[in-house]
């Protein structure tokens, strides 16, 4: 297992906690997307052979739409992923995330054979994202950090228009909002991370970052100085090769058994 050569953690000297968004406050993640791939097909009238082998070749055609040199994914060296070219290299070009859903459909039909419009479900796609409903422990977690006198933050890869859509919807409010399309930048990169920092007006070391992903959050927001947080969505372990986290959390209510109140 990787080791983490940061001080010990020390609850209270965070300052500020910021969350990921989809599969971290939004209840939004791999279950709902295969929901939503197999109503795309059938909307449009496409019939596959195998369902499970053509959704299996879309989640791995994340590639094809993503930012990241794919070197990087493929050949990933004794690190693993994240690699240190998402982690601190130079930022690739930006494009949208309906755009990497679009390239992302695209090549699993183009390798299916099979004739779907792939712009149709990037859109299905991010109206789902736009309604998908807070996780029921979300509320009582920013509320009850709010009145302990955190900053709070939200931080995710989501284009504007849907990710403020599911805020409003949801009634979460934070004092700083970010987003890749706001930033031009994705995580796991460490510029995202400390434009987070810089928002806030408080020192990396000095916020809580909580996330599902352990690439794009736990890996990511460790590797620019924040503290970080890992929400267990799924029965999976955490990967040996990158550090664990601060805190393992199975609920964001847990939070506030983690962080005291601020005097």
């Amino acid at each position: 297992m990787a080791s983490d050569s940061r001080p010990p953690f020390e609850p209270s000297q965070i300052r500020a906690v910021a969350f990921d968004g989809y599969g971290t406050l939004f209840d939004y993640g791999m279950p709902q997307f295969r929901v939503d791939v197999a109503a795309e097909l059938a909307d449009q009238r496409v019939e596959v052979e195998d369902f499970d082998a053509f959704f299996l070749t879309w989640q791995r055609s994340y590639r094809a739409g993503d930012v990241w040199d794919q070197r990087d994914r493929t050949d990933p060296g004794p690190k693993g992923w994240p690699s240190e070219n998402a982690l601190n290299g130079p930022l690739p070009d930006w494009h949208s995330q309906w755009e990497i859903w679009r390239r992302q459909f695209q090549a699993a039909i183009d390798q299916h054979d099979v004739s779907c419009e792939a712009a149709a479900a990037a859109d299905r796609f991010r109206e789902a994202l736009s309604v998908a409903p807070a996780y029921p422990e979300a509320h009582d977690a920013v509320e009850g950090l709010a009145a302990r006198g955190y900053l709070l933050g939200l931080l995710s890869n989501a284009d504007e228009d849907f990710l403020q859509a599911a805020l409003s919807r949801a009634r979460l409010r934070f004092s700083v909002i970010q987003s890749s399309e706001s930033l031009r930048a994705y995580k796991p990169h460490r510029s995202i991370f400390l434009a987070l920092a810089a928002r806030f007006g408080v020192e990396p070391g000095e916020i809580l970052y909580v996330g599902d992903s352990p690439f794009a959050d736990v890996a990511g927001a460790a590797n620019a100085g924040l503290r970080t947080a890992w929400i267990r969505r799924e029965e999976t372990a955490f990967p040996e090769h990158i550090a664990p986290p601060d805190v393992t959390l199975t609920a964001l209510t847990d939070l506030l058994d983690v962080l005291p109140s601020e005097s």
